[in-house]
């Protein structure tokens, strides 16, 4: 009869796991951060149009691209 031992690292994925954690979390930082310039480029071209328009002219403008005029 033969005793044979084995061994098992339990920590060797400890480290893949916190850079994909890593990488997870610069991604989302990313994206948020493009999401909200997108967001706010687009509030800056409404209100522009807005102010220079007129919220008449505006609403106008949207229903005759609606009716396709």
């Amino acid at each position: 009869m033969t005793n044979i031992r084995t061994q098992t690292t339990t920590g060797a994925h400890e480290h893949t796991q916190a850079g994909i954690d890593i990488i997870s979390k610069g991604a989302i930082a990313v994206m948020g951060g493009t999401s909200a310039l997108i967001g706010l480029w687009a509030v800056a071209c409404f209100a522009t149009a807005v102010l220079s328009n007129g919220p008449l002219a505006m609403t106008k403008a949207w229903f005759t691209a609606v009716a396709g005029m």
